[in-house]
């Protein structure tokens, strides 16, 4: 058990640090980028606007999809409550 969890240390350790690694490198790469601050700036506005609207369609997609298995599941529920009172009656 001992060696597992200096195992699983290890593997947290080298995620860690390759975590902060990526995250100095993409710091590095936005303030010592040929651009001018404004440039970065409205790239940053514009890729967040385009992940905004992204999302939101997402949304929009998977509220769809719900709403029609919840319709399909309704009916379905309906169809077996239905047969049920048939054969309820029917005895």
């Amino acid at each position: 058990m001992n060696n597992a969890d200096d195992d699983r240390g290890v593997l947290f350790s080298v995620l860690a640090g390759i975590g902060i690694g990526v995250l100095v490198g993409a710091a590095a790469g936005l303030l010592l980028a040929p651009k001018s601050g404004e440039e970065t700036r409205d790239d940053l506005i514009k890729t967040m606007n385009e992940l905004s609207d992204k999302v939101n369609e997402l949304g929009q997609n998977m509220g769809q999809k719900v709403t029609a298995a919840s319709e399909k599941l309704r009916a379905q529920m309906a169809q077996k409550l239905g047969e049920t009172s048939d054969e309820e009656a029917a005895e």
